[in-house]
């Protein structure tokens, strides 16, 4: 079966959440979005409906990203295509064949570079507007992981002021149950205020896939970029100018190059720099003009983050980054690298209570670690650290006397060549990279000596 058109079929705006309808030819799929403070009626009063209509449109269209993973040769934007200006369909395209690489790659799929979009009706123009007020509180994602945590206790600790925002996905579980374990989070850190989103999707919650697609490797959904337009509602809505999320810079190094293609492959490149830059200009050029977005962890590696986030204990207990079977589902390359970076640095009594098990002699995991350190084709296609970045991690939790199946390959195989400059590869990995990030000044200016 091959799929023709994705196509929107509506889009509406209720007073609490957003409701938009998607099709794949004959197959209809919803995506809703609650916003728990917000009030639409309230946000078109105090802008104008029009206004929050472009903003909406701009997540519907985002939103609908994901349903590329049918590799359509259409998209139809007809039903909002009014409230788009030209300049977003670079930018989709941008984000999609950003995104889109390990798709591409674990489809073998070599001769398709995004669905053409198509409309009935012309696109509208781009008509910036400020949001209203001047607010200097930061806000401050929360996905309830290590990297989130620390940058609000960052932010906390230099003296501004930050309000969280967290969002649950249906394809995690129970919303109830996700905005449990970040509220546990951020029970560690004192926000001015707390907003949710919640996120209910059929096309990616369902069976559809499996049972219409078997042969396609799985969905893939621009789950960062499109985060951002989402948070745009609540910056309206409180007038928040500042918006902070904690991507490390590890996120900017693909998991391979793919030479057919020609191409470097990267899950994480929607956390990355580059896509940071061209999100945070596009939304200041064409939709907010006092807007700015930046990952306030950007200047440094995962190694030092694990090092900084050892200074607070009572985190380990508190965080969660499964994307499985949260909080843990301890089978899986993410829990895998967050075991391997919390032993190498934090309190390994803390961390055996939370996980129970030494991942390290995990038959399962052994192909995991392996990859981590460049002992496969490629890194696992998860939001982890540098091969080299995992070495260490690995060689400290040799130096702190911990054991294991997979410690054992790594002192044979790696370990043993006596060629790798350990101390310069510390260095890289251990040093704050000061001027490549995004972040204000006057935000870098005081949290600086916390990286």
């Amino acid at each position: 079966m091959k799929i023709s058109v994705i196509k929107i079929d509506s889009l509406k705006v209720h007073e609490h959440h957003l409701e938009i309808i998607y099709s794949a030819d004959k197959f209809q799929f919803s995506t809703k979005i609650f916003y728990h403070d917000v009030s639409f009626s309230g946000l078109m009063q105090k802008y104008s409906q029009p206004f929050i209509q472009r903003i909406v449109s701009h997540i519907a269209l985002f939103e609908g990203m994901k349903l590329c993973s049918l590799f359509p040769e259409y998209y139809d934007i007809s039903v909002i295509a009014e409230y788009l200006e030209p300049a977003v369909l670079d930018l989709f395209v941008q984000i999609y064949q950003g995104v889109f690489g390990q798709h591409w790659y674990e489809n073998n799929i070599t001769d398709y570079q995004q669905p053409e979009i198509i409309t009935s009706q012309k696109l509208g123009v781009s008509q910036p507007a400020e949001i209203l007020g001047n607010h200097q509180t930061i806000l401050a994602g929360c996905g309830g992981g290590k990297d989130s945590i620390l940058a609000m206790k960052m932010l906390e600790e230099a003296g501004i002021p930050f309000a969280s925002m967290q969002y649950s996905h249906s394809v995690y579980g129970k919303a109830d149950f996700q905005h449990h374990l970040i509220s546990q989070v951020l029970e560690c850190v004192k926000p001015t205020s707390k907003h949710q989103i919640s996120i209910f999707d059929d096309f990616t919650d369902f069976p559809f896939l499996k049972l219409y697609f078997p042969e396609n490797s799985g969905i893939t959904a621009p789950e960062t970029p499109v985060s951002i337009f989402e948070s745009l509602i609540l910056m309206l809505d409180q007038g928040y100018n500042y918006l902070c999320l904690a991507h490390e810079k590890s996120a900017n190094t693909g998991n391979l190059f793919w030479d057919e293609i020609d191409k470097e492959v990267n899950h994480q490149w929607g956390k990355g720099l580059a896509a940071e830059q061209i999100l945070d200009q596009f939304i200041r050029e064409h939709l907010l003009t006092n807007f700015k977005y930046f990952s306030i962890l950007q200047p440094i590696y995962d190694y030092r983050i694990f090092q900084n986030f050892s200074k607070y204990p009572e985190f380990i207990s508190k965080i969660h980054s499964c994307n499985v079977q949260k909080p843990w589902c301890k089978k899986c390359p993410k829990c895998a690298y967050v075991w391997l970076g919390l032993m190498a640095f934090s309190q390994q009594s803390i961390v055996n209570e939370v996980f129970k098990n030494n991942l390290f002699d995990d038959v399962d995991l052994l192909p995991t670690f392996r990859e981590m350190v460049g002992l496969g084709e490629h890194t696992p296609f998860e939001c982890i650290g540098e091969i080299e970045e995992s070495r260490l991690l690995m060689k400290r939790c040799l130096e702190r006397g911990l054991t294991g199946k997979a410690l054992d390959i790594f002192t044979e195989e790696i370990l043993s060549d006596r060629r790798i400059k350990w101390q310069e590869i510390e260095q890289k990995y251990n040093f704050v990279y000061s001027t490549e990030h995004a972040i204000p000044d006057w935000i870098f200016e005081k949290i600086k000596e916390q990286l």
